[in-house]
């Protein structure tokens, strides 16, 4: 899950939480979390969970963790605080917590998109689906400005996709004007606007391909030009 530094230890609270199978061994978060969903487990660690996402004195790192993992879950407190970090990104206590390994940049939103992404088979059983949406939708708004990498595609499905079109459009306008003004950019923007066009082509075909030419032209990266040729199955993208 997050990349933190190496010097990094979670507190004996989290250990016992995200670091310990239900046998009492050792074992990695991203395994934790998938196993809780067998049996309920999930819910013999939500308390817990709960109790350090809410804490505001508690350990940056560890309330991300926490909060990745009842997202995961489809829990309604995870939604909630993906919600709140989205509308106040700047001033999110665990900013700079986890960081990509290519660009050396902050990848927190990532990791919420991917955990808003994996809890798509528990919304139905826990009744948060609307919740999910509007996850969905407040981190989609943040992509022509932050960091997500290909993590953004984790809100890429096609039910996502459906209910974030105005998101979307949004976001690849102001994108494509953010990359053409030439201004540095610390991440690989072109790569997200990229995956956001590709799928804006699901439900306004025409205005995509129009995004995608002048996207292309905005001088977008490698990345992005091999996206748009997977995509669209053309080569022009990367002559």
């Amino acid at each position: 899950m997050a990349d933190t530094t190496d010097r990094w230890q979670p507190s004996p609270q989290l250990r016992a939480l995200l670091y310990t199978d239900f046998d009492g061994n050792p074992a990695d978060p991203d395994d934790v979390i998938a196993d809780a969903l067998d049996d309920d487990g999930y819910l013999e660690r939500t308390p817990g969970l709960t109790e350090i996402l809410q804490d505001e004195n508690a350990d940056p790192a560890g309330r991300l963790l926490a909060c990745c993992a009842l997202t995961s879950w489809a829990d309604p407190l995870g939604y909630d605080t993906v919600i709140h970090a989205a509308t106040h990104p700047d001033n999110v206590a665990w900013r700079g917590q986890s960081a990509d390994r290519f660009f050396s940049q902050d990848d927190t939103f990532g990791l919420l998109a991917d955990a808003v992404g994996s809890s798509a088979d528990m919304v139905s059983e826990r009744g948060t689906a609307d919740r999910r949406v509007e996850a969905a939708r407040s981190l989609i708004s943040l992509a022509d400005r932050f960091q997500f990498d290909r993590h953004i595609s984790s809100l890429l499905t096609r039910e996502l996709v459906e209910a974030c079109q105005d998101e979307i459009r949004s976001v690849v306008e102001g994108g494509i004007t953010h990359l053409a003004s030439g201004v540095h950019i610390p991440f690989d923007l072109g790569l997200q606007l990229a995956l956001l066009t590709v799928a804006m082509k699901k439900f306004d075909e025409e205005r995509a391909n129009n995004a995608m030419l002048r996207l292309a032209a905005a001088r977008p990266g490698e990345r992005a030009l091999r996206e748009l040729a997977d995509a669209t199955g053309s080569s022009l993208w990367t002559m």
